[in-house]
């Protein structure tokens, strides 16, 4: 077999980042787009999308309706067939986990040969004693095909993986991918006889899933017994235990392999051997009581369990202990508040089923997820209530754990509920089957032989068998005996009367009760004893079973068991036990079921005929009786069959389609149609709910379709429009069935909607500022949905309506403004631009007839500016003011920068022409650009990438470029200057980094030892230096006084002079000076070390010496070469000349201080004498500093005394500086046609554009800018503009024609007015800048058209404001904003318009060529001075736009059903054409719908409608009324199509006879006195099928076979409705009256009439009217007289007669009361309550 695949390749998209990445997880899966539904695409919880706790739902979107998600498995929903070649996105949620985790996946079809497994589905079936490592022998083994060598593969498990006992391995050989599946592990009873999973193949290196497959295993379980416990409860107790001690010996035994033995939980303090049993203590315990279990396990991982309680300390009374079990159930007390925790339920096996006083505490904002949450025993609702839903059973179930989900505003919680079960004392139940119990004995037996076996066990059945049994009587009294310890019954006589029959009473009671207080005895078994042989025993008393009507014949249906009783002749063996099976009827003859049958040696029931619930004749519930024979006695026992209805049968629409015309306007909610379903099934299967496909109606239960919302017929052009739509009716059944039928709907046009204005309704439009009356402006255009005609007008602020105002006129048919016919352009620029104005737009109702009694009107606003000519460029007329107003305080302004300042810039223009757009220039080269402004407010803010520090910049450049919205836009510049501001972020700067100096130990006080100084790079407000001295904390201890020896006196020098005289002992002084500069808002200081040497005599500073080359100040040139000598200074020792001199030049804190190090001092050597050399390192700069002050300190090097000289450098300018322009194009703009003379009048003698370059050399000639045009000879620039030298204002000479040239580009330079000093230079610095001259265009031109005529062509059909053709006209002038218009040649409305802008023809009404096929029309434009005309015909294209129409709309006749003369013509149909095409008059007649093709047929081309077979309308399978339709279709069957309704109705014929039901069952009640009328019983009735509403369905009834007692009848019928009346009163105690079958007859009306016969079984209910009575008049007993309390003495049994009575219970009691005895009433094992007499009081002495 061949197979072509479409592939599905699935891309999962995580949008959440908290999911992760799953490197070893597909990306992409791959599905066959043929895969069956439920088919697994993603198991999202094995490939990592989802947690196991998660809970993902599908985004609703176009595709989602094709896949579901199955426990958290995404799989197919439906065919995904037509999605070939398609993609799509379909989007996930994790809802359980916050924040919601959302994932896409995208969905691609492929067509190709992709690589897949052998098999979709492996199918094996296993027996469950399977070892592991065993490999599972599948038929055919898992391999690949379809793989390319290439592919690196992977094939493993890809869902339900958990707990499955198999491993997946994959090997290649030879390029074949196969897959072993192996057992990993022995099967549990707990697991699963069905087992299934998908194994997927993924391409590792691409992530994609290639191919998935199923694989079903089904478990045979052999018949091994599990382990089983010698005991299922123990019971210890002790004082206290020591670590490890055996405690008890658990024993389980196993039919295969070895038991080992665990115990739950594991927090308990005890422990158990796996192999022997022995539980013992972990550690030493003192007191507690503990309950665990013990598991055993065999090798088939078949488990069985036992109780253990163990109870240490103080002995605990049993009667207080199990007192306090009594109560409802304990909880363990928790806090209001505390949310959360494990809620632990403790309840007793007994607790009855209902709400429990627990609940979950939930917060306001809190509700449990999917609730009901449903557990095995828990049903926890949204509320957080907690209802237990399952009896508790102690010894099945100790402990059950629940978690439900919990989600608040914020988090989802996991709530835990643990419930522990108490254990209740029950009694003990017997297990003996089947019931009643009976046995058989032999005439003569041995005393002591064994008959009978009592089984009985403690706690209800479910606990262990140390029970005791107890004889209580048997009848006749000594008959038999019982063991009380293994309850065997053995005969206690050697000979037993043949035939007779021995009753036994027993009862058995707990050996090992823990509740006193409870009874410890079971119910009483009785045991009937016959002496001989008896007929089989059923097992059950009665059987029902529920078969689905779908069962295939041959179908096993239940399997009915009897019991046989051993021979009482061992001699000889019994017959074959044998099974029959009959209807339960009270005739004497046995009936055979028609539709079941049974093996006589099985006894297992099959079906035998095909059955049908939807088959009214058929019957639904089957009362059958099974008969066992053996040895030619039988038992019988009844046996209900019921037939369960399966939906098999889909509901039927009674039309294939509906239809309906309406008005558009028909209210929602109002009923357009009803459609009708049929489902012959029953219940919810035949329920059907109906959906459509159309979300504008909607549809009701009762198939009711109602408008949804307001319809429109106004959708296409044929003034009405058909809704076409699917009508799915589905039934209720499981799996839903569902068809579906089509809905045509047709609206009519009616005239309920205003015009609309298209494209909105609002306009804005542009008339020149220089146009000339009649100019067109705008072309407003609205459509009425209903097809009228749109008229249009001015609507004034007064409420009335014109078409023409001051300024502008309206057409009344086109919608066109244009300007008034006696406006001039001076009257535009009087009034306030814009105008505003409003259009009114009314329909005339034309639609719809007589039925537009309402006109409509809509409104729109149309906004006329006047064009502005763009011709004034942006000027910021405060742009000298900026400088002194833009500051800046120096800092970073990386947040909240603020406004430095707003600069403004007006424009004359009108808007957009007069709109400013706001930017800052720099220069090409300029890469700091420290600002940014606002482009719309102007407002300038410091670049947040940029820091300002004043004491590199005191100020910033800036030039703001202000640029206007025109065509061409035009530019104004502003330059100014923003100066940083200081703030003190420079602290004091000493000029050395320590000074130290000597002095003389006798020196007078007030003697100057040295001068410090210290400068500050701030400006001066925060450079104002003051010193001071302090402690040098740093020195040794001895100097931290000695800043107290000196003073400094004049706090703003920093000379330090000498306060006290110097002590002997002291010979240095170590100290510090502190340098303040008082700035503001934080003040800075700096501190320097001060050393002074100690000498005992006096010596003299260094003398500094004066030298023509050591001046105080020098004046050099700024371009100085590098390193030249600038000062050549001596400094003498001040005691002589032997002493050596060195020198330090200090470097300031400002630039003027050698801040920068631009100077550097050398030492010389010269005639042995020490000289300092300063010279500059690098080039100076005038325009940087203009003036240096440099320090020089020469210190004696023996005595260390310091001497300081100041040198100035004054830097001359030279002229180094070449002009620059401040942007890198100027422009301007001039009007075309304008002389010189008529701009400078127009303009006040301002220029067209002023040019400026700066030059940074000090003023004088070398910094003065002159400027000049440089003439290229091409452009002419000099001859046409001329330059102002010095301002550099640039003005015309000549007249501009933009036509000839719209714009001029030319060189102006810039000089400066002395000789460069720039190296290599000739002449003054020069600098050149491009200048563009705009010439503006002014409306000198008049448009045209190319050609004088332009035809187009258009389809009828085509719709409203579709463009036909776009006829453009030209102007020689730039932006010319020509308008156009359109009218008809020869007058009247035309149904096209044009785009007045762009001069495209539209389609303004509907066209109908039937109408009117060509227009010839003038299309006018128009620049506002200018206009011109061309001719354009448009012709119209006839299309097939009208359907054929029949001559009805409906077709309708009555005929005879079963008329068997076929063929007839039952009507011949007409349809015409209004289309004039030949193509549209080749009309093709087609039907559709019921019975076409089967029954009806049609002509093609003549329209003869037959019927060609006899038709039934009878059901169940005719049909009353035939509903179909009939198609014209033009074009010769392939164009559009006409539709008719076509409706056959059959007049019936006595075709049918009645028929009754098989099974007629009533019932009455004994003794009820039937007076005249007698007492009603039941109501019969028989199906007629032939029609109701004539004498052929009218019935009557009467009785054929009736039942007599004394001659008379027992029953009679009401002829006219069946009802049937008992006419006797009935004793259900004769065997006579228990069940009457009397044979009824319905006959119709008919000619000639029909008859129908029945059976009905009439059963007589028992009532209570018998007294009970005893079977014995003496019961005879006695008892020991050292019996205890409530010891058994013998037991009585009643009979009754009444023996189906429900009410006919025995209650057992003394006639008087007794001294010794009395008696109870107790349960029988045969469901017979039993009286037991019971000693009542203990006695000593019986007299």
């Amino acid at each position: 077999m061949l197979y072509f695949w479409l592939i599905l390749h699935l891309n999962i998209i995580y949008l959440i980042s908290d999911i992760g990445c799953y490197q070893d997880k597909p990306k992409i899966f791959t599905v066959r787009s043929d895969a069956p539904l439920g088919w697994l695409i993603s198991d999202l919880v094995e490939d990592g999308h989802c947690p196991w706790y998660g809970h993902c739902l599908l985004h609703t979107s176009n595709q989602s309706h094709y896949f579901q998600i199955i426990n958290n498995r995404l799989c197919t929903k439906k065919s995904i067939r037509q999605l070939e070649n398609r993609s799509v996105a379909i989007m996930m949620m994790e809802i359980t986990t916050k924040p919601e985790q959302i994932f896409i996946v995208n969905v691609n079809i492929a067509r190709n040969s992709t690589p897949s497994f052998s098999f979709d589905i492996y199918n094996i079936t296993l027996e469950n004693d399977i070892t592991p490592e065993m490999m599972i022998p599948f038929e055919t083994d898992i391999t690949m095909v379809n793989v390319s060598n290439s592919t690196d593969l992977q094939i493993s498990i890809i869902s339900n993986s958990t707990n499955l006992p198999f491993i997946l391995t994959h090997n290649r050989k030879q390029n074949i991918h196969c897959a072993k599946l192996y057992v990993s592990r022995r099967l549990k009873s707990t697991d699963e006889t069905f087992r299934s999973f998908y194994i997927g193949a993924l391409d590792k290196h691409n992530l994609i899933r290639l191919a998935v497959a199923r694989i079903d295993v089904n478990f045979k379980k052999l018949p091994i017994s599990g382990p089983k416990f010698s005991n299922m409860n123990y019971f210890r107790q002790f004082d206290k235990l020591s670590p490890h001690v055996t405690v008890l010996r658990v024993t389980a035994k196993s039919s295969k392999g070895t038991v080992v033995y665990r115990i739950e939980p594991e927090n308990v303090p005890f422990d158990v051997t796996p192999f022997s049993g022995n539980v013992f203590s972990r550690y030493g315990i003192s007191n507690g009581e503990y309950f665990f279990n013990i598991i055993a396990t065999d090798s088939f991982a078949q488990e069985a369990r036992a109780n253990v309680r163990i109870l240490i300390g103080s002995r605990i009374d049993p009667k207080r202990q199990f007192k306090k079990l009594k109560s409802k159930g304990t909880r363990h007390r928790r806090s209001r508040k505390d949310f959360g925790d494990e809620i632990v339920l403790t309840l007793k096996e007994n607790h009855p089923i209902g709400l429990l006083e627990e609940k979950i505490n939930l917060r306001p904002d809190e509700k449990v997820i999917f609730a009901p949450a449903t557990t095995d025993y828990l049903k926890i609702h949204g509320n957080g209530l907690i209802e237990l839903i399952k009896p508790l059973n102690y010894e099945f179930e100790m402990s059950h754990q629940a978690a439900v989900q919990i989600s608040g505003m914020f988090k989802v919680r996991v709530q835990m509920i643990r419930m522990e079960v108490l254990d209740v004392d029950e009694p003990p139940t017997f297990l003996n089957g089947p019931k009643p119990y009976k046995a058989v004995v032999a005439y003569d037996q041995p005393i002591g032989m064994h008959i009978y076996k009592f089984v009985a066990r403690d706690e209800a059945g479910d606990g262990d068998d140390n029970v005791e049994y107890r004889l209580i009587n048997t009848e006749p009294r000594g008959t038999f005996t019982v063991d009380p310890v293994s309850g065997v019954v053995q005969t206690a006589l050697k000979h037993y009367k043949p035939g007779e029959t021995y009753r036994i009473f027993v009862q058995a009671r707990d050996r090992t009760p823990t509740d006193p207080e409870i009874s410890q005895d079971s119910e009483v078994a009785v045991l009937e004893v016959f002496a001989g042989d008896r007929a089989p025993q059923f097992v059950e008393q009665q059987y029902t079973v529920l078969v689905p009507e779908n069962t295939e014949i041959g179908s096993s249906i239940i399997a009915i068991r009897a019991e046989c009783f051993k021979p009482i002749d061992k001699r000889r063996s019994k017959g074959k036990l044998s099974y029959q099976l009959y209807l339960d009827t009270s005739l004497t003859e046995r009936e055979l079921s028609s539709y079941f049958t049974i093996d006589a040696e099985s006894g297992l029931v099959q079906l035998t005929k095909a059955l049908d619930y939807d088959d009214d004749t058929l019957p639904k519930h089957h009362q059958l009786k099974v008969i066992a024979q053996e040895d030619g006695r039988e038992s019988e026992v009844p046996l209900d069959i019921y037939i369960k209805d399966i939906n098999d049968n889909i509901p039927i629409f009674t039309q294939p389609i509906y239809s309906a015309t309406i008005k558009e306007d028909i209210p929602t909610g109002y009923t357009i149609l009803t459609v009708e379903a049929d489902d012959k099934d029953n219940g919810e299967n035949a329920r059907i709910r109906y959906t459509l496909d159309d979300d504008n109606f909607i549809i009701n239960d009762q198939g009711e379709i109602s408008a949804g919302r307001r319809l429109d017929a106004d959708q296409n052009r044929e003034r009405f429009f058909i809704y076409r739509f699917n009508v799915t009716a589905t039934d209720y059944g499981e799996p839903s069935l569902s068809s579906s039928a089509m809905v045509h709907i047709r609206t009519e046009n009616s005239n309920d909607e205003a015009p609309i204005f298209i494209p909105n309704a609002t306009y804005h439009a542009f008339v020149a500022e220089d146009a000339q009356s009649g100019t067109p402006i705008v072309q407003i255009q609205a459509i009425d949905p209903d097809r009228d005609q749109v008229f249009y007008a001015f609507l004034l602020s007064n409420g009335e309506e014109t078409s023409a105002t001051e300024l502008f006129e309206i057409d009344r048919d086109t919608g066109l403004i244009r300007l008034g016919l006696n406006v001039k352009p001076e009257d535009l620029l009087h009034e306030e631009s814009p105008y505003n104005l409003t259009i009114v737009a009314r329909d005339d109702g034309s639609c719809c007839g007589d039925d537009a009694s309402e006109l409509h009107m809509q409104t729109a606003t149309v906004t006329i500016d006047i064009a502005d000519v763009n011709n004034n460029k942006p000027e910021f007329r405060s742009c000298d003011t900026y400088s002194n107003i833009a500051k800046i305080e120096e800092g970073d302004y990386k947040t909240n920068a603020p406004v430095i300042l707003k600069v403004v810039a007006t424009d004359e223009d009108s808007p957009p022409n007069g709109e400013i757009v706001y930017s800052l220039y720099y220069s090409q080269s300029e890469s700091r650009k420290p600002f940014v402004i606002n482009p719309e407010t102007g407002e300038l803010r410091p670049s947040p990438f940029v820091r300002f520090d004043r004491e590199q910049r005191t100020q910033e450049e800036v030039t703001v470029k202000a640029t206007d919205k025109g065509e061409r836009p035009l530019i104004g510049f502003c330059q100014f200057t923003v100066q940083v501001l200081d703030i003190n972020d420079n602290a004091p700067q000493f000029d050395r980094s320590f000074y130290e100096t000597s002095i003389s130990r006798n020196v007078d006080i007030g003697y100057s030892v040295i001068t410090v100084f210290a400068d500050d790079a701030d400006a001066p407000q925060n450079a104002r230096i003051t010193y001071s001295l302090a402690e040098d904390t740093l020195a040794e201890k001895e100097h931290h006084k000695d800043f107290e020896f000196f003073q400094i006196i004049n706090e703003n020098s920093g000379e330090i002079s000498l306060a006290n005289q110097i002590p002997s002992y002291k010979d240095r002084f170590v100290f510090n000076v502190i340098a303040d500069d008082h700035g503001v808002p934080f003040a800075q200081r700096s501190a320097v070390q001060v050393v002074v040497n100690v000498h005992e005599k006096q010596q003299s500073a260094p003398q500094w010496q004066t030298t023509d080359e050591c001046k105080t100040t020098v004046v050099v040139d700024e371009d100085i070469p590098i390193n030249s000598v600038l000062f050549r200074c001596l400094a003498i020792p001040g005691d002589g000349p032997k002493s050596p001199i060195s020198y330090k030049m200090a470097n300031g804190a400002s630039r003027g201080t050698n801040h920068e190090m631009h100077f550097r001092e050398f030492l010389e050597k010269t005639n042995g004498r020490d000289w300092v050399v300063v010279r500059n390192m690098i080039g100076l700069d005038y325009e940087q500093q203009q003036n240096y002050t440099l320090t020089i300190t020469a210190m004696d090097m023996r005595s260390l005394i310091t001497s300081d000289k100041q040198l100035h450098v004054i830097v001359r300018d030279k002229n180094d500086a070449v002009p620059r322009f401040t942007v890198d194009l100027f422009t301007g703009t001039i009007e075309e046609e304008q002389t010189p003379k008529e701009f400078l009048t127009k303009y006040n003698g301002n220029p067209i554009a002023v040019v400026k370059a700066e030059d940074a050399d000090s003023p004088g000639p070398q910094s003065e800018v002159r400027y000049r045009i440089i003439s290229d000879g091409d452009s002419g620039a000099a001859r046409l503009f001329r330059i102002d030298e010095l301002t550099g204002g640039i003005f015309p000479l000549e007249i501009f024609d933009r036509e000839k040239n719209d714009s001029f580009i030319f060189d102006v330079e810039a000089r400066d007015n002395v000789p460069s000093s720039l190296p290599g230079a000739s002449g003054p610095n020069k600098d050149i800048v491009k200048v563009q001259i705009f010439v503006i265009d002014i409306n000198d031109n008049p448009p045209y058209f190319e050609q004088t005529r332009y035809e187009a062509r258009v389809a009828e059909n085509e719709g409203i404001n579709e463009d036909v053709i776009t006829v453009k006209a030209y102007d020689l002038d730039r932006l010319p904003n020509l308008k156009y218009d359109l009218y008809g040649v020869y007058g009247g409305r035309i149904p096209f318009g044009v785009r007045t802008d762009s001069g495209a023809i539209f389609i303004k009404e509907p066209l109908d060529y039937e109408k009117e096929n060509v227009y010839h029309m003038k299309l006018f434009v128009t620049d506002g001075k200018h206009n011109a005309t061309t001719d354009l015909y448009v012709y119209i294209d006839d299309v097939n736009d009208n359907a054929p129409q029949f001559e009805k709309d409906l077709y309708e006749i009555t005929i005879f059903e079963e008329d068997r003369d076929i063929p007839k013509t039952l009507f011949i149909v007409r349809a015409t054409d209004a289309d004039k095409q030949d193509e549209s008059s080749k009309i093709v007649y087609r039907l559709e719908g019921q019975g076409v093709g089967e029954f009806f047929r049609v002509d093609q081309y003549s329209g003869d409608i037959e019927v060609i077979r006899p038709l039934d309308r009878d059901p169940p399978a005719g049909v009353s009324v035939w509903k179909f339709i009939v198609q014209a279709i033009d074009d010769n069957g392939h164009g559009l199509i006409g539709y008719a309704d076509v409706q056959v109705n059959l007049r019936d014929i006595n075709d049918n006879a009645p028929i009754f039901a098989s099974n007629l069952f009533g019932t009455i009640d004994e003794n009820r006195d039937p007076g005249d009328e007698g007492v009603f019983v039941m109501t019969v009735t028989a199906t007629d099928y032939d029609d109701p509403r004539t004498d052929n369905a009218r019935l009557e009834y009467s009785i054929v076979i009736n039942k007599e007692i004394d001659g008379e009848p027992v029953f009679r019928i009401v002829p006219s409705n069946g009802k049937i009346y008992a006419m006797r009163k009935m004793d259900r105690e004769l065997p006579s009256e228990k069940q009457f079958v009397i044979e009824i007859r319905a006959i119709d009306k008919g000619i000639p009439s029909l008859e129908g016969i029945g059976n009905v079984t009439i059963r007589v209910i028992d009532v209570n009217d018998n007294e009970p009575y005893f079977d014995k008049e003496l019961y005879v007993g006695s008892v020991v007289e050292t019996a205890s309390i409530g010891s058994a003495v013998i037991s009585v049994s009643a009979l009754d007669k009444d023996t189906e009575a429900i009410d006919n219970i025995f209650i057992y009691e003394l006639m008087d009361e007794h001294q010794y005895f009395y008696v109870t009433t107790e349960t029988g094992s045969s469901s017979t309550s039993v009286g037991v007499l019971r000693v009542k009081k203990v006695f000593f002495m019986l007299n």
